[in-house]
């Protein structure tokens, strides 16, 4: 008598297969979400240099730095130019204490028009100024 073997997979090799599928979801997962975190962070980071570089603009266009307030509020700029995927334009700001600068980019904020804000919802990225001279903080 004949016996016919089956062509399909064992239970053993599925397993195998369930358990090796398992371990680079394990891997790949956080390494995913770590590169969306760096993705929000680095778009924060370009607007305060955006900011930064329009605070030195006209600060050389007009002998001193604006007052207090938002990107916006800056001579020359438009309200949405820091419009982004996570951060918009209202969601930056700077305040000046003496001859230095803090630039903020706070996430969630009020009035804020970005698609993916409430991703970003109390992330706070700063640059600073000491002499003239910004130090990056915050990332």
């Amino acid at each position: 008598m004949r016996r016919c073997m089956g062509s399909g997979f064992t239970l053993v090799e599925l397993m195998v297969v369930g358990v090796i599928v398992a371990i680079l979801a394990a891997v790949a997962i956080p390494l995913m979400l770590q590169n969306k975190k760096q993705a929000m962070l680095t778009e924060a980071d370009s607007g305060c240099g955006a900011v930064r570089t329009a605070l030195t603009v006209y600060s050389t266009l007009n002998g001193n730095y604006p007052t207090n307030g938002l990107y916006s509020s800056i001579t020359g700029v438009g309200a949405h130019d820091l419009d982004g995927t996570y951060f918009s334009t209202p969601d930056y700001a700077f305040t000046q204490s003496g001859s230095n600068f803090t630039i903020t980019a706070t996430g969630n904020s009020a009035g804020t028009t970005a698609p993916r804000a409430s991703q970003v919802a109390g992330m706070v990225v700063t640059f600073t100024s000491q002499n003239g001279k910004f130090q990056h903080a915050g990332l």
